[in-house]
């Protein structure tokens, strides 16, 4: 199995297409489902399943085994700040 975090994104959606292109569908994306435009990056590809950051981290926590992994490919980020506040 490959995880991509980050993987409805744009980069990560680009990672799941190549896997696919080079034959495999074994993949777990994980990313933020607030923002639900992101499942437009993921309809003509093949993945295992895709899940919510939160719930992942859960059953990370939990102990939980995803079984074989191959790779991750760790393309999450960092929310940026509300809108209105400063980054320092």
């Amino acid at each position: 199995m490959f995880i991509v975090t980050g993987g409805a994104g744009m980069i990560g959606s680009n990672i799941v297409k190549a896997l696919n292109d080079r034959g495999i569908d074994d993949i777990l994306v994980v990313d933020n489902l607030k923002n639900g435009r992101k499942f437009a990056n993921l309809v003509d590809l093949d993945i295992t399943d895709y899940m919510d950051k939160e719930d992942f981290l859960v059953q990370i926590m939990a102990g939980e085994n995803f079984g074989p992994i191959d790779a991750i490919f760790h393309e999450a980020h960092a929310q940026p700040p509300p809108s209105g506040m400063a980054s320092t």
